[in-house]
């Protein structure tokens, strides 16, 4: 049975099986580094941490010692800042493999794997294998996917959760929009439920892009052989949704109100006040943000999906809807927010690849193929419009975002400062759109347009192979980074079994998260004295009925409980309130 199956399979097959395992395999290479990161990884894992003892109870601070807020994310005790499948994911992993650093990412690393594959199936159902294959490989090395993955960059696996499940509801979508099967739709909503609980209302894309499908086949712009979807689908849908998180948030209202309700208003404040310094202009997620998400190909990206825009209003296919719909689903509410994140776009990788993957695929693809028109009157400009973004790329110089940092532009003062900033991406389009018009018309007018085609994709090719190279290196030198800090690993190590269970300790550091990496390593509650005065932290903490200790590279003269100055330096001290 196996052999006949395994006899089936294609050269494509056998391609997406190289390419799944090779991205996986170069997730995994320094996945477990013990740096973790303190925005955003170090709450996620403490978090995670704690549910072992407790999986319905979100606790930060286990034990909180010293004042603190419930408005106040970064020291709170319920913790409710973000949903909690990607931390439940993670604490399964610790109750498996133990309470490591390669726990915390490797469920990040299944599903980001899972993700690949999920896009493959998307693109296939929507287009075919060839695309879904092309499509897999720039996601299976998406270097934004691989730093989420490492932890390098804000919301982390958090991320990673919700991408899985909106691909998973957008895969159940494409099937049910085909078939018009009640269980398809039910599953998409279920699918879009779990990608509620891992980032809130961001996972909720799935039910915009059905509500668009549904009005173009009621105003006919879809016929109904390409889109099965009733009305009726869409409530059954959105309740199979609600149905997913009620549990969930029923639980939160009865046991902790006043910080659900307070988090659920803060992720809506998103949308009109600038929350925590991110607000920015309408342009930062197209011309910032997304550039660092798609590097050495992003305006080939954008070149794709403006083509296929057009492509869409002209040959009216499910495919080119279902994925225009996806991404900006995705990207206009974030660029209508005032408050602009940089990974928030995550969920539009799909389908941006997606689209470039069809340019690339139906440039190649014979000229029979349906989608390609009368006698594969299409493909020349599939071939056009391929090279010419490519050619583009070489043409203008540009690739990496001119905006060094988070808060460089008083971007709330002017229009668009990161189109100004970044007009490269401009140029290109521009430069594309007219190396478009001249390719087209050399393959119309040239005798031989076949043989000038196959010519051009030759080019296109190499050229896409080279991008592709630098592509899969960005991901690569996320691994490469192996960020080591072995310093909270021994000290947590040391204090977890030499202090009592009610020790409060206060750590004399100037950067800021150390604390976070100290407490997942000791499990006792920790707090950086950078913004605190220590002698009022030390007497807080004997009120709450905890003992003060200091964990310092310094020397001071409060009683030495043990010092370590080999390989990582550092003392513990007993803060006596007898001392002065």
């Amino acid at each position: 049975m196996i052999g006949e199956r395994l006899k089936k399979l294609t050269v494509i097959d056998w391609a997406l099986v190289l390419v799944l395992l090779t991205s996986t395999l170069l997730k995994l290479r320094n996945v477990g580094h013990r740096a973790i990161t303190y925005w955003d990884e170090g709450f996620h894992a403490l978090v995670a941490k704690n549910l072992l003892k407790h999986p319905f109870k979100f606790t930060l601070y286990e034990q909180p010692w010293l004042p603190y807020s419930y408005t106040d994310w970064g020291n709170n005790h319920i913790w409710l800042h973000k949903p909690p499948m990607a931390m439940w994911l993670i604490a399964l992993s610790y109750a498996a493999l133990g309470v490591n650093t390669f726990a915390l990412r490797l469920p990040s690393v299944i599903l980001s794997s899972g993700a690949v594959f999920l896009t493959y199936l998307i693109a296939a159902e929507l287009f075919d294998k060839r695309i879904g294959f092309i499509a897999s490989f720039w996601q299976g090395f998406n270097v934004c996917t691989f730093n989420l993955v490492h932890g390098y960059l804000y919301s982390d696996h958090i991320d990673i959760a919700l991408l899985f499940w909106v691909e998973v509801a957008c895969y159940l979508l494409v099937k049910a929009a085909k078939t018009g099967k009640f269980w398809y739709v039910v599953g998409s909503g279920i699918a879009q439920g779990l990608a509620y609980l891992s980032k809130s209302y961001l996972g909720m894309v799935t039910f915009g892009i059905m509500g668009v499908l549904w009005i173009l086949r009621r105003i006919r712009f879809l016929a109904n052989s390409e889109c099965r979807l009733r009305f009726w689908h869409l409530p059954v849908q959105l309740m199979s949704s609600v149905l997913t998180v009620a549990p969930w948030a029923g639980y939160c209202l009865i046991f902790y109100r006043k910080e659900y309700l307070y988090e659920h208003k803060r992720v809506l404040d998103h949308l009109y006040t600038d929350v925590e310094s991110w607000g920015a202009t309408w342009d930062r997620p197209l011309f910032d943000y997304m550039v660092l998400i798609y590097p050495a190909i992003y305006t080939a990206v954008l070149a794709a999906c403006v083509f296929l825009f057009v492509v869409a209003l002209r040959r009216r296919n499910i495919g080119e809807i279902f994925v225009l719909a996806w991404a900006v689903g995705v990207i206009a509410p974030q660029s209508w927010a005032l408050t602009k994140t940089p990974s928030a776009t995550t969920i539009a990788i799909p389908p941006l690849l997606i689209g470039f993957s069809t340019i690339i695929g139906r440039s190649l693809a014979s000229p029979e193929t349906r989608f390609l028109g009368k006698n594969g009157s299409l493909k020349y400009r599939y071939t056009a419009i391929w090279l010419a973004s490519v050619l583009a790329m070489l043409v203008i110089s540009g690739g990496k975002t001119n905006v060094p940092g988070r808060d460089d532009f008083d971007g709330l003062q002017k229009f668009a400062p990161y189109i100004e900033a970044n007009f490269w991406i401009i140029s290109r389009l521009i430069v594309t759109g007219a190396l478009f018009a001249m390719l087209f018309i050399f393959l119309k007018k040239f005798p031989w347009p076949h043989y000038a085609a196959l010519s051009l994709q030759l080019i296109a090719a190499g050229l896409t192979v080279s991008f592709a190279v630098q592509y899969v290196n960005e991901a690569k030198l996320v691994t490469d980074r192996n960020v080591n800090e072995p310093t909270y690993a021994v000290i947590g190590k040391i204090v977890s079994e030499k202090l009592p269970s009610n020790a409060c300790l206060l750590l004399d550091e100037t950067d800021y998260g150390h604390h976070f990496f100290l407490m997942f390593h000791s499990g006792l509650s920790a707090y950086l004295l950078r913004d605190r005065d220590m002698r009022t932290s030390a007497e807080q903490a004997r009120q709450a009925k905890a003992i003060p200790y200091l964990v310092t590279r310094k020397t001071y003269d409060y009683p030495l409980i043990f010092e370590d100055l080999s390989k990582t330096p550092y003392r513990v001290y007993l803060l006596d309130k007898n001392e002065k």
